[in-house]
């Protein structure tokens, strides 16, 4: 499920540029996703790829692992609970390299994608 609010959204598999049109739209905020594995990733469409770009969306390569059975095609990355456990993190003395692989590892995203969220 995506939130309207929603600022980073994993992709379950590869859409056409049209139904991510419809993502931007409902998601006015969207600063970025992640595909589902990086032949994915490399293999995005040009004109999906120019779509997201053109709205300032980044693009990552991804780890989450979901099933081509999720029907939306999307679901939205809590970014939120992600600060919470870097913060649970760092008040136990980890340096940013842990915190970082340790997050990425726990949330299934990639860690250029949590250190996107930790950067903005």
């Amino acid at each position: 499920m995506v939130y309207p609010r929603a600022r980073v959204v994993h992709l379950a598999f590869s859409l056409p540029a049209v139904v991510l049109f419809e993502l931007i739209k409902g998601c006015p905020h969207l600063e970025a996703v992640d595909e589902l594995s990086s032949s994915r990733y490399r293999n995005m469409c040009k004109s999906s790829r120019s779509l997201l770009e053109a709205h300032g969306v980044k693009i990552f390569e991804g780890m989450v692992q979901r099933r081509r059975a999720d029907r939306t095609g999307y679901f939205t990355v809590d970014d939120g609970a992600i600060l919470r456990r870097v913060g649970e993190l760092r008040a136990r003395g980890l340096d940013s390299g842990q915190i970082v692989a340790k997050v990425a590892e726990e949330a299934g995203a990639s860690p250029e994608l949590v250190g996107f969220i930790l950067g903005r």
